[in-house]
């Protein structure tokens, strides 16, 4: 959600050309999708694969926000944080597996659920997350629109929720 909440912020922000940004990626990723598919024997449509391959696409100062980290970090408004904190147990890495057990003297515990070690269920904090990220996206995507026509209704939620100010 955060990735996608900042890719609509960009694009309101950067317009065509974080569309520019978005499809330099689209491109390379495209070019390791088709490779994997040509060394594993698989068909595709050749033609539509060189026309993406063959798109000349104009460079742009914005292309350093193709990373992550450096769009959240332009974007601002903790979704560094948010997305830093999320992928902490969202990869597999060592934070997340410590998340599945817990060693004492007498006994190695496993979990089928991840505990975090907080007091209180983490997913009572999960509702209002979602809230969160799903709001800013339709804020962003509310701008994309033509006379942003969910101004006033997003306002209004954002006010309930406790935030003022938001738009």
């Amino acid at each position: 959600m955060v990735e996608y909440v900042a890719k609509l912020q960009w694009l309101v922000r950067d317009g065509e050309d974080a569309v520019d940004s978005m499809n330099t990626v689209f491109q390379y990723e495209h070019s390791k999708l088709r490779k994997a598919a040509d060394d594993g024997g698989y068909q595709y449509d050749a033609e539509a694969a060189d026309a993406v391959r063959d798109a000349v696409i104009p460079s742009n100062p914005a292309n350093t926000y193709n990373g992550t980290s450096n769009l959240l970090k332009g974007l601002d408004g903790g979704l560094l944080q948010s997305w830093l904190a999320e992928t902490q147990l969202s990869h597999a890495k060592l934070v997340t597996a410590g998340s599945f057990y817990h060693e004492s003297d007498e006994a190695l515990e496993l979990f089928l659920t991840p505990m975090y070690g907080i007091e209180g269920d983490p997913m009572d904090a999960s509702p209002y997350v979602a809230f969160f990220f799903l709001f800013f996206g339709m804020v962003a995507f509310n701008d994309l629109m033509v006379d942003s026509p969910w101004t006033g209704d997003l306002k209004a939620i954002g006010e309930a929720a406790g935030l003022a100010g938001a738009i």
